[in-house]
Parts: structure tokens; sequence; C-alpha cells
């Protein structure tokens, strides 16, 4: 993510989410606490609890996220679309 961009908002689905912090420094929502995560981090949303991630820093951030079980893959190309018609918004603002 580039920086200072927010993520998809809070929101919670079945699956659990594994994010793993492969560049600077991501920012996750788990519940209601915000918790900033450094490169090499891992970071569990279990299924059916709110989560969101954004990019707080000056700099480039990123994760690789996988949810299990899987099965996930399929709401992809949506959202994809919905980011595409909803850009993500400046953290600063």
């Amino acid at each position: 993510m580039e920086p200072h961009t927010r993520g998809p908002g809070a929101h919670h689905h079945d699956e659990d989410d594994v994010f793993f912090v492969i560049e600077g420094t991501m920012s996750f929502l788990l519940g209601d606490d915000w918790r900033d995560a450094p490169k090499g981090s891992f970071v569990l949303a279990p299924g059916g609890v709110q989560h969101d991630f954004e990019n707080r820093s000056d700099a480039r951030a990123g994760v690789l996220n996988l949810s299990f079980p899987g099965g996930f893959e399929q709401h992809m190309p949506a959202i994809v679309d919905w980011f595409a018609a909803s850009p993500p918004g400046d953290t600063r603002g």
C-alpha cells in the first residue's frame, strides 16, 4: 500500500485472515484495538472478529494475506471492483 492509505474499512467474515508484513509497517484493527506491525510480523484476525488494515506510515508497506479455510478467493473479483469504485482514502484526513 502507498503511504497514508486506508484499507477497506472495518469488517468481518467467517474466514480467519492471516497477514504477514513483507514491507514497511502496517496498522491493523483487531476488535476495538489498532496495532502497528513492522516488517516480519504475523497478524491473525480470527473469523468473526472485526478487522481492518491501513498504512499510516510515510513509506510503502505490503502484506501477504491468506484466508482459512480456503474458498474466499471467489470473492476477489468483486473486491477488486469495489476498490476501483471506492478508492482508499488518506489516513491523515
